[in-house]
Order: C-alpha cells, then structure tokens, then sequence
C-alpha cells in the first residue's frame, strides 16, 4: 500500500500547489475583471460618455480581461502560454472565417460608436422597426417599443439598412389635418386654429406656425395646421391639439362633417 500511495502523494506535493494558485488565480481574476469593469463603468458616466459606448467599451474590456485571467491561471499550472497564445489566435482565425456575420456585426458595432449615427436614448425607425435605443452592444443594438417590447437588431443591419432617427434634431415639426364643412366660415376657421396655436406654450413661434386651407374634399374642406416643437413635446403636443381643436371647433360651432354622398332622383 505504501508503494501504491506514496506516488499519488508525491504527484499531490508537487502539482497541488500550481492547482491552488492557478484557482486562486483565476477566482480572484475574475473578481478583480468586474471590479475594473465595473470602475471603468462608473469613471465613464463620471465623464458623461454616451451610454452606448458605455456598454460597447464595458463588454469589449470584460471579454479581454477575462481573456487575460484564464491565461494567467493556464501558466500558473505550467501550461505553455506562448502555445496557448498561439493556439487561440489560429482558433480565433479559423471561428472568425465560420461567423464572419458575427464579426461584421462587430465590426458595425465599432462603426456606430465612432461615427454616432444614432445614440442611446434616440427614437429610431429602421426595416419596419421602431422604438428607443436602449443599448449599443458588440454584436446587437437593443430597441424598447411604445408597448415596452425589447427589439435586438444585428449591428451590421443598422449599418447597411436607411434609418430614420427622430431625435437627431431638437425640434421637429408636427403636421395637423382638420376637416371642416363646406359651409364653414374659412376665416372663422382659421382664427379658431390660430387661438388654438398660440394658447398652447409647446409651440415654437420660430418657425412661425402655418394654417391654411389645405384641400378640397369630397365631403370637407382639410384645413392644414403645420407648427414647430421640441423633439420631446412632439406626442404629447399632437394629443393635445386633437383635443383641444375639437373643442374649440364645438365651441364656435364649426362642423367636422362625417363622409357623405349627394343623390339627386330624376
């Protein structure tokens, strides 16, 4: 029995000690990685970075410190890191050919941080898609919808795709359609709307705001309302003005005719 334990003892003596500091090392890598991620995080809001590079830089930084720590704990061990090296450089080689798509996303992820198409906050219509951008990661942007839905688009599709970004601007005009009978008052009309416009604080006078008659229609006249606001006012001034018009039109009562066809019987 001697014979048989006194080698796995040996073995014990001498490799223990390289398995205890090579765990050692990577336990208090790893807690040391996030602990610099997370510094890195907080001197970035510190310094008002925008939030998507925040995240983009954050898990750039993560993935390569955790990188490092698994090497240092493959050399505590006695690995030969140099193979090591060598070897995750060919795999790197080789996985970036198998997900080339990936590494485009990638690459599209560091395109949108350096040239801020859009940034994290901004209201963005793409493909069909639209909402707020709530992250810029390495591979995906993550979108928030109206209905609080999460969208994760890949990167290179916001790079080869036309995007509308409607928070690019701080103001934006807002576009308003009335119909009004053919009987109506033109000139009342348009003295209503303009009371109604220049009542309301969310709406710039520079530009100044434009009302007019806009159509002939088969059962209305469309009188058109076109105003400048702040990009952040632009829906809660549009649900305002839907309410108070029809109000103001009650009021002076003007009539908002419901589609209608004319017989005449021979």
């Amino acid at each position: 029995m001697e014979n048989f334990w006194q080698p796995i003892l040996d073995w014990i003596w001498q490799v223990g000690p390289r398995i205890l500091w090579a765990l050692v090392t990577f336990v208090v890598g790893w807690y040391l990685s996030k602990l610099v991620v997370k510094l890195l995080k907080k001197a970035m809001d510190r310094g008002r970075a925008e939030k998507g590079a925040v995240t983009f830089i954050s898990s750039v930084v993560s993935i390569l410190l955790k990188l490092l720590v698994a090497i240092t704990a493959a050399a505590q061990l006695g690995m030969d890191v140099t193979s090591i090296i060598a070897a995750v450089g060919t795999m790197g080689v080789a996985v970036g050919l198998a997900i080339k798509d990936s590494m485009s996303n990638v690459a599209s992820g560091v395109q949108i941080l350096f040239t801020h198409p859009f940034r994290a906050g901004d209201y963005l219509v793409t493909e069909g898609v639209e909402g707020t951008v709530e992250r810029i990661e390495i591979m995906y942007t993550s979108l928030r919808t109206f209905d609080n839905k999460e969208v994760i688009i890949p990167n290179s599709e916001l790079t080869t795709n036309i995007i509308t970004n409607f928070s690019a601007q701080k103001t934006r005009r807002l576009d308003l359609n009335y119909s009004v009978s053919y009987s109506t008052d033109l000139a009342q009309a348009r003295q209503v709307l303009e009371e109604v416009v220049a009542a309301n604080e969310k709406i710039l006078q520079d530009p100044a705001p434009l009302i007019a008659v806009g159509e002939h229609q088969d059962s209305a006249i469309l009188m058109v309302v076109k105003v400048w606001c702040d990009t952040d006012d632009y829906w809660p001034l549009y649900y305002e003005m839907q309410e108070k018009v029809k109000n103001a039109f009650d009021e002076a009562g003007i009539e908002i005719p419901f589609p209608q066809i004319d017989v005449h019987m021979r």
